[in-house]
């Protein structure tokens, strides 16, 4: 079995102007946002983001008033905060193009107005955001790259208290694999075949790894 490349941090920032996506969700409020997930469907992409600090009946009128805007749907309503998924016209050659090509996606964005939009961007691997890299050249998109890590190195002694190796180590490769994509990219067979172990074992992993981390997040990281 070949040696596996570990997913890729990266901080990078963009002005407001290579990214119209955050221009026209921001332009002219004070509205904050956070992305959840930016979404291939077939050849469009569709942002998924929170938004809050702000009139949000008025947010959305504004913005279904943009005619690059196709469906702006409120999915969900947590106190203040709303969850948007938004079908819209992207420009040829725009970040989230690139970013898709890329398999990468979205953890955190943030600005505003005229500020240049900051994002901490997860990708597959040290190829994935080489592709990204290359397609942005090809369209002429500038950006500035910050710091970069290694998903191994980041948080590395917390992972180390909270999952197993043998649990890091499935649910590394199901992330790398697309297993959690919709749809997935590969079953849990094909994964189980690739680690050597029976298909029962590795869905054990990844549900006891996805609990693990999950209690840690929602509770202990809480103080709750």
């Amino acid at each position: 079995m070949g040696q596996r490349q570990m997913a890729v941090i990266v901080e990078l920032s963009l002005p407001p102007e290579d990214f119209p996506l955050g221009t026209l969700l921001t332009a002219g409020t004070a509205i904050h946002l956070e992305f959840e997930r930016v979404v291939p469907v077939g050849t469009d992409v569709v942002p998924i983001f929170w938004a809050w600090n702000g009139d949000l009946d008025s947010f959305e009128h504004h913005v279904r008033a943009d005619p690059r805007v196709q469906q702006l749907i409120a999915i969900d309503e947590i106190n203040d905060r709303r969850l948007y998924l938004l079908y819209w016209d992207i420009p040829p050659g725009a970040f989230l193009e690139s970013l898709t090509v890329a398999e990468g996606i979205i953890r955190s964005a943030h600005g505003s107005g005229d500020d240049d939009w900051v994002f901490e961007l997860l990708f597959p691997s040290h190829d994935h955001l080489t592709r990204f890299h290359n397609v942005s050249r090809d369209n002429n998109l500038e950006y500035i790259l910050g710091k970069m890590q290694a998903m191994q190195d980041t948080g590395a002694s917390q992972l180390a208290n909270i999952v197993t190796d043998k649990q890091q180590e499935a649910l590394v490769l199901a992330f790398q694999r697309g297993y959690f994509m919709t749809p997935r990219q590969v079953t849990l067979s094909e994964l189980a075949t690739e680690l050597d172990i029976s298909q029962q074992s590795l869905s054990d992993r990844i549900r006891h790894g996805v609990e693990a981390i999950v209690e840690y997040v929602l509770f202990r990281t809480s103080g709750v």
